[in-house]
């Protein structure tokens, strides 16, 4: 009897233990069912429900990622190598006007919240901004200057409290919401496929951050994975300090923002800035513009190891958008580069969140009359606003350049009317080229490397006299005398040439040390072809522009690399533009006029 139950509670005692297992195994599985990483496998089709069911844009991703996630194909990526980038404004967000998150936060920050913490100057830019404009390098060092002063952290406070601020251009939208659904829901699909997602933004990088955390793909993009324009940083009380190796970072040191410019993230610093971070290739890549064509052609470069594709939205929808291009054009000069192009109209079925839609107008003009400074800024007598710079008539450390560079060329351009004015500019009554000594002996070691090469250079303009920058500021604001756009500014509205940037206050010219030039060909006795002319106001200028032929970005990148070379710094936004590096009146302009009788010592006395 007793051995009978001691072998019943042996049975009870292993029914118990195997119901307790099967419980305990139903317990996990009810834990753990709703978890992202042990959810069955979402099909394509299903996560990307705001794309058309018949986009052919759409079916090419999924293929895609069907593909390279297959461990047994001979296309399989490895985790680790499955890096996918994003432009964000204009490719993840609306960057139509009024709904461009950066330049309206700086509209607001100058004009609405900060007034008094920015210059008129920075004032009068923000209140001439008009649809059209163009978010260049320019504008972006205007952005720059106009947070100088704040920290880091504020920076990022203020842009994700202009993100709750409402856009006129749409109905119920908040700056934050501007988000492209189909494309949210493109990050995730990509994230939950072992994806990692890199967001390479125009944008300035603490602003960008801050856009993302506040936004639907906050869980599937980290701050180290956001690279953007980068504004320069410093610790108070080291701002003016050339070298961070002269400070060091101690407890409670805040980062600040001194109001210096260090890169604009477009163009080919989409694809240094990718190297220099990530340190390999992507395998995706999606833009919306010209400036993300560098980050396109990196990913899909035939040394990608891995199988690459690159993808470029069409803003081609203008009932639900605010979208102009035209999608035959636009997906026929991708398609031929390379690119899968989407439709936004056509691959999108719905574009923004519930409830959001278009506005009947997109913009409308704000009155700033009533302000102060805009009333001052837009007199009838304009003048250039003041600055703390030291103005000097003293010519003694400056040459004639056909005397200290003699196989140069001289065309100056502001001494006859064929410029951007069309007129003589105000002192140049010579048809001289002058330079501080320093600027001249380091240009005549270029004019000889490059005389040994075949060519000569040919000077437009050098020194150039405030007074003469004057000249430049009173034509910009008389918006009427458009006379020479045809030839030097055809895609621009004249009255942004300020506001950008490419007429300013104050020109590194009346320093003394910056020239603008080019080279001549020896041999064919002709000026070289540089895919661009002097003083053409748009992207076609900028150095690094690959819309040319090889031959004219060669010839560019000659002169920038002899340039360089013997200590001249290019400017990102016009090839033919170098300064001295270490040129002697960093914050002189100068007001003497370019006439003979200015220079008051013969060369071999000056030197």
């Amino acid at each position: 009897m007793e051995k009978k139950t001691v072998h019943v509670w042996r049975v009870v005692a292993v029914a118990a233990m195997i119901l307790c297992l099967a419980l305990a195994i139903w317990c996990v599985y009810l834990v753990s069912r709703d978890r992202p990483e042990t959810k069955r496998p979402v099909s394509g089709e299903e996560a990307l429900a705001s794309w058309s069911t018949d986009s052919a844009a759409r079916d090419a991703l999924i293929s895609y990622v069907q593909t390279v996630t297959e461990e047994s194909g001979s296309d399989y990526i490895p985790v680790e190598d499955r890096i996918a980038v994003f432009d964000m404004d204009g490719t993840l967000t609306c960057e139509t006007y009024y709904t461009y998150y950066d330049t309206m936060m700086f509209i607001e920050y100058c004009l609405v919240d900060h007034p008094e913490s920015v210059s008129d100057e920075l004032k009068q830019i923000a209140a001439s901004i008009k649809p059209g404009y163009v978010a260049d390098e320019n504008l972006a060092r205007n952005f720059a200057r106009a947070y100088a002063g704040m920290t880091v952290e504020e920076l990022y406070q203020y842009a994700i409290e202009f993100g709750k601020k409402k856009t006129e251009s749409f109905n119920n939208m908040r700056y934050i919401d501007n988000f492209y659904l189909p494309m949210v829901e493109l990050v995730k699909y990509l994230y939950d496929n072992g994806f990692t997602i890199y967001v390479i933004s125009g944008t300035e990088r603490t602003t960008t951050r801050a856009i993302v955390a506040s936004s639907p793909i906050r869980d599937y993009v980290t701050p180290n994975h956001v690279i953007g324009t980068a504004f320069e940083v410093k610790q108070p009380g080291h701002e003016t300090e050339a070298s961070n190796m002269n400070f060091k970072y101690e407890n409670g040191d805040e980062l600040v923002l001194t109001g210096g410019f260090i890169q604009k993230n477009l163009n080919a610093n989409k694809s240094i800035w990718i190297e220099r971070e990530i340190g390999q290739r992507p395998v995706l890549a999606f833009g919306n513009s010209g400036s993300d064509t560098s980050m396109m052609n990196y990913t899909i470069d035939s040394r990608n190891p891995h199988r690459a594709q690159a993808y470029m939205i069409v803003a081609d929808d203008d009932v639900r958008e605010w979208g102009a291009q035209d999608w035959a054009t636009k997906s026929a000069d991708y398609e031929a580069k390379g690119y899968i192009p989407i439709s936004m109209k056509n691959d999108f079925a719905q574009i923004y969140a519930d409830g959001i839609t278009r506005a009947d107008l997109q913009y409308q003009e704000r009155d700033w009359s009533d302000a102060s400074w805009y009333q001052a800024a837009s007199s009838d007598d304009p003048q250039p606003p003041t600055s703390d710079v030291t103005l000097s008539d003293d010519s003694s450390d400056f040459v004639l350049l056909s005397e200290a560079v003699p196989d140069a060329i001289l065309e100056i351009r502001y001494y006859s009317t064929y410029n951007f004015v069309g007129d003589r500019i105000d002192g140049y009554e010579e048809p001289l080229a002058m330079l501080t000594t320093e600027a001249a002996a380091a240009l005549k070691e270029v004019s000889d490397e490059l005389m040994s090469k075949g060519y000569r250079l040919k000077i437009f303009d050098a020194y150039r006299p405030q007074m003469a920058v004057t000249h430049f500021m009173n034509w910009a604001l008389d918006t009427e005398d458009t006379r020479m756009k045809e030839y030097f500014y055809p895609d621009l509205d004249k009255d942004v040439l300020f506001p950008q940037g490419y007429i300013a206050e104050h020109s590194g010219h009346s320093r003394g040390s910056t020239v603008d030039l080019t080279l001549f060909d020896m041999n064919t006795e002709r000026e070289v072809d540089m895919g661009g002319t002097f003083d053409f106001f748009g992207e076609l200028s900028h150095p690094d522009y690959t819309d040319i032929t090889e031959e004219q970005y060669a010839m560019r990148m000659l002169l920038r690399e002899v340039m360089m070379k013997h200590g001249f710094r290019p400017l990102e936004e016009e090839w033919w533009h170098f300064t001295l590096d270490h040129e002697p009146y960093p914050d002189t302009y100068f007001t003497f006029p370019i006439n003979s009788d200015s220079l008051t010592l013969p060369l071999d006395q000056a030197a």
